[in-house]
């Protein structure tokens, strides 16, 4: 009875209602845009956080000559021979290898697993690696854009000089999409951002082949020690050790070093100065959208008075008006949360949104219920003092 009641007072009050819908519509758009926004900052940095939470070191080196064997260091297994002692170790590798069809110009990277593990970049098509299979016989490769014409399920023919080896193309990175590799700029400050560097084909004018280098080890093919490198250690290692490895470390032209102590307080300090920069903005787009929208429903509960006096002849008890009121706005609520909603997943379907951090996710819509709850209780609140203030008789007198 009073959801029917309160659908009639939503075709008495079309124009209020309308405003109400399109109001809380704009307000659901940006409230899922600044949340994406925030939630966009920490996309990249959950990745990497248990490095940084750990004791440990970040090195940036530069094409490693293993000291003892004067060759390229080629494993991890090396670093833990010249190092020594406990500690976990996560590296990225050139790989000395040419395609067939290629240019001189093509890299080719290879990730510990660990780096291939904790962090899966966007793909055009394909997928990517499965950290928790064996070894292959046929390498496994994820590509960037290329002219080439290469697609997942390609067999490509690969060689180190005379040694001949054989890749599967299993996925295609999207253009200008973050993966790990060498950093491209040194005078940024040392945070999680480092770790990434976005990927071109057509601004780095090169195909690049992502491997993992497992799958390289038991093959002739030679690999170099070169890009980002991240030494964690147990709570119980001694500041003493870790600091002869960074000693060893900086003798293996190293460009550029951090704590993941340090790493992690700038790691901090950046995001929260991006969500800064937003949340006082959305704080009071929200706050000013929610009382325009609580105003409107305080004006239609005015505006409806004379009707609700009827009812209270017909029987409807007077608080019970109130209610009323709660049944358009929910009602209100409703539609508004389907258009802007149903809006935004359409756009994100059809790819509208691929360059932007608009997406629709548990808190994004956690968001917009909460901000519709919040909006109903206004809604509610103005109504009832208004209907609270007045009697049925005083208000048929006056009419």
């Amino acid at each position: 009875m009073l959801l029917k009641l309160g659908v009639r007072n939503l075709k008495h009050n079309k124009l209020m209602n309308l405003l109400t819908v399109l109001q809380m519509s704009a307000t659901f758009i940006i409230l899922i845009s600044m949340i994406s926004t925030v939630i966009s900052r920490f996309t990249y940095y959950i990745p990497v956080k248990e490095f940084l939470d750990k004791k440990g070191n970040f090195y940036t080196v530069f094409n490693v000559i293993n000291p003892d064997t004067g060759v390229t260091l080629r494993s991890t297994d090396e670093i833990y021979k010249l190092l020594g002692g406990e500690k976990e170790i996560t590296a990225q590798y050139n790989v000395w290898l040419k395609y067939e069809k290629g240019e001189k110009t093509d890299r080719f990277i290879s990730y510990d697993d660990k780096y291939a593990e904790i962090f899966t970049p966007e793909l055009e098509c394909g997928h990517w690696f499965k950290t928790d299979s064996t070894v292959h016989e046929t390498i496994p490769v994820v590509v960037s854009q290329n002219d080439y014409g290469l697609k997942p399920g390609d067999i490509i023919n690969l060689s180190c000089f005379d040694n001949k080896v054989k890749g599967e193309i299993i996925g295609v990175l999207r253009e200008d999409t973050k993966i790990f590799l060498f950093p491209d700029n040194f005078d940024a400050k040392v945070d999680f951002r480092t770790f990434y560097r976005n990927y071109s084909y057509e601004r780095e004018e090169s195909v690049l082949f992502l491997m993992q280098q497992k799958d390289l080890l038991d093959k002739q093919i030679i690999m170099q020690l070169n890009g980002n490198v991240m030494i964690n250690y147990p709570d119980s290692i001694s500041d003493e050790i870790i600091e002869n490895d960074v000693r060893k470390m900086k003798s293996l032209n190293t460009l550029r070093f951090e704590s993941s102590d340090k790493m992690k307080k700038n790691s901090i300090e950046f995001i929260l100065s991006q969500i800064n920069g937003v949340l006082p903005v959305f704080i009071c787009i929200v706050i000013l959208t929610l009382v325009g929208s609580a105003s409107i429903s305080a004006l239609s509960a005015r505006h409806q008075l004379k009707n609700y006096a009827v009812y209270y002849i017909c029987g409807l008890k007077w608080m019970n008006c109130a209610w009323v009121n709660f049944f358009s706005s929910l009602l209100c609520v409703s539609a508004s949360l389907f258009l802007s909603i149903g809006g935004i997943f359409v756009l994100q379907i059809n790819g509208l949104l691929k360059n932007t951090v608009i997406e629709l996710g548990f808190f994004q819509i956690s968001g917009c219920i909460a901000v519709s709850l919040l909006y109903i209780g206004f809604s509610m609140i103005l109504p009832m003092r208004i209907i609270g203030k007045n009697t049925p008789n005083q208000i048929l007198k006056s009419n």
